[in-house]
């Protein structure tokens, strides 16, 4: 049967399709672009933040438009007809992106724009083009910055610091590891930390972006794709020891200045080099195997893809009818996400009513309240009997003081409330307590683990403990096992944290991250989190009297600082 032709352009009805298919993915592409304006513009800050290492973060997108350009055939011999399981794919994707937007998680927002847009490929064009765009797209997970991953750096520090002293020792430099430090013994020594910037996390990311374009384009089938991407990992891990191990070496020779100088900065980009010979020799390998049983395709012949397995449109009035509504479906929803984003109601802050005003005193410990000189300079801090009275002036240099130091003043947003006490038992010993409570921002928390190093410390151990309370509960804390760079093996310290709100109590980021955005998107509420640290001379948790001095006192200020209206 004939196709029907429109006699004033030639074309037929299923061509007219076709031209409105392109039309309303353009459409809906400046749409989902507008409506990720924020999602853009973080993206090109982060790109260009040293501290990210996200250069190449800039070349993602073009790589990905190259991809889909290369197959550009196979993409316009795939088109079918709407699909109706798209359309649901970019509801679920809208509402993950809304999601994002009130929970104030720019990272949500960024993975619902990718997700949004594979599925308007699916949604307009049929599961076909979506299968084709389904790489594309994903690749575009590599523009999400790093930093959210950073409970793994610690692991990966670890790790990098007990093979480079382990090779260290084997080649006749006498090195003690200390947590992630390294310490020479030999000749003028040299005092190393292995920083989050040197974990390897950012070198694993840079070389599977790598890894996993190089392997879609050069290997055959899937399991050696797979194969060859996999293999960046070890590669990029076995890279950043040696990175470690050279930086240690030229320190051993030639000076801790020159190693941590010009060296430390410029040696990422020889083992970034290296890390790419092993990973063509890996895929050459990998190419190889089979040869024998699969023969190789001409050069001449072009990978291509029959035609799209989607049936095609029939001519009838009322499937064209059917199919130009559901062509109106992606847009209508995308104009309606941006009108419930521009339409969301206030947020509600919650107030703080449920912590204490102060840190209180506790039955079997002496409060000393610390007071911080406002001169940088100085830096003096002086303890108090009283919360609300200290010293007016500093000791030293006769600079104001305040309860609050200047740094945290400086960095922290001015909303952010602070609660301070030192406790000393009857033995001496000091559990140093700060409580930050955030307002509306969510800089107000971080986790210690990022600061810890730039305090002169190496972290030993990380790990979340449940410690008993007096009502019967558990509490979740975060501990970390501490040590001064420059101190022996014996003097071991630890700190720990947790995280209450009102309603909640939790250990980790991420749960508290995870509450935030149900909070902020199902009750439109901003939770006032209250991060409790403490910090005590020895270990937290270890050995087991340490553990229950740790209890008791913890259970101790959770009920004074949390329960204030059961306790009067």
């Amino acid at each position: 049967m004939a196709a029907t032709t429109d006699s004033r352009f030639g074309m037929t009805r299923a061509g007219w399709i076709r031209v409105a298919q392109i039309a309303v993915f353009a459409i809906s592409f400046a749409i989902l672009l507008h409506l990720s304006r924020e999602v853009l513009s973080w993206m090109a800050y982060t790109f260009r933040e040293p501290r990210e290492d996200m250069a190449h973060g800039f070349l993602i997108p073009f790589f990905s438009l190259w991809l889909l350009l290369r197959r550009r055939r196979e993409l316009a011999a795939s088109v079918g007809k709407p699909s109706i399981i798209g359309m649901l794919c970019v509801a679920v994707g809208l509402i993950l992106f809304w999601t994002g937007v009130r929970g104030d998680q720019i990272r949500v927002t960024h993975l619902a724009s990718i997700w949004t847009l594979w599925s308007l490929s699916y949604a307009i064009f049929g599961r076909a083009t979506a299968r084709l765009a389904a790489f594309p797209c994903v690749y575009l997970l590599f523009t999400v910055p790093l930093s959210f991953l950073d409970l793994f750096t610690v692991k990966l520090r670890f790790v990098a610091s007990v093979a480079a002293s382990s090779l260290l020792n084997g080649v006749g430099i006498p090195v003690e590891r200390v947590g992630t430090g390294l310490h020479c013994l030999s000749g003028e020594g040299f005092n190393l930390d292995i920083a989050d910037p040197c974990s390897g996390l950012r070198s694993i990311f840079a070389i599977t972006a790598l890894a996993a374009a190089y392997a879609y384009v050069t290997q055959r089938t899937l399991l050696r794709k797979w194969a060859l991407f996999l293999c960046s990992v070890p590669i990029a891990v076995i890279g950043n020891i040696a990175r470690i191990f050279s930086i240690a070496f030229v320190a051993r020779f030639f000076g801790q200045q020159a190693a941590t100088g010009f060296y430390h900065d410029y040696s990422g980009y020889v083992i970034f080099l290296f890390g790419i010979l092993l990973l063509e020799r890996a895929g050459t390998l990998i190419n190889r195997l089979g040869t024998k049983s699969t023969p190789p395709l001409p050069t001449s012949a072009t990978p291509s893809l029959p035609h799209s397995s989607t049936p095609p449109l029939p001519n009838s009035s009322t499937p064209h009818l059917l199919h130009s509504l559901l062509l109106a479906v992606p847009v209508i929803m995308l104009l309606a996400a941006d009108n419930a984003i521009r339409k969301m109601p206030p947020l509600k802050p919650e107030g703080i009513g449920f912590i204490a005003a102060s840190l209180p005193p506790l039955p079997d410990y002496r409060p000393r309240y610390p007071w911080y000189c406002q001169n940088e300079q100085c830096g003096a801090i002086v303890e108090s009997d009283s919360p609300m009275e200290g010293p007016r002036t500093c000791p030293k240099c006769g600079t104001a003081m305040d309860a609050v130091s200047v740094a945290e003043r400086t960095v922290l947003p001015p909303d952010t409330s602070f609660r301070k006490c030192n406790y000393y038992d009857a033995m001496g010993d000091v559990f140093r307590v700060t409580v930050v409570i955030n307002g509306n921002s969510r800089q107000s928390i971080h986790r210690p683990e990022i600061c810890l190093p730039a305090q002169g410390f190496s972290m030993e151990n990380s790990r979340v403990e449940h410690f008993q309370l007096a009502d019967g509960g558990s509490l979740p804390m975060h501990c970390v096992d501490l040590r001064r760079r420059d101190s022996t093996s014996a003097n071991r310290m630890g700190q720990g944290y947790f995280f209450a709100s009102a309603r909640n109590r939790v250990g980790t980021h991420y749960a508290r991250m995870f509450l935030n955005i149900r909070d902020r998107a199902l009750l439109g509420v901003v939770t006032r989190w209250a991060m409790v640290t403490v910090f005590c001379e020895e270990p937290l948790a270890s050995p087991p009297e340490r553990r229950a001095a740790t209890e008791r006192f913890v259970s101790q200020l959770e009920q004074a600082l949390f329960h204030q209206e059961e306790t009067r």
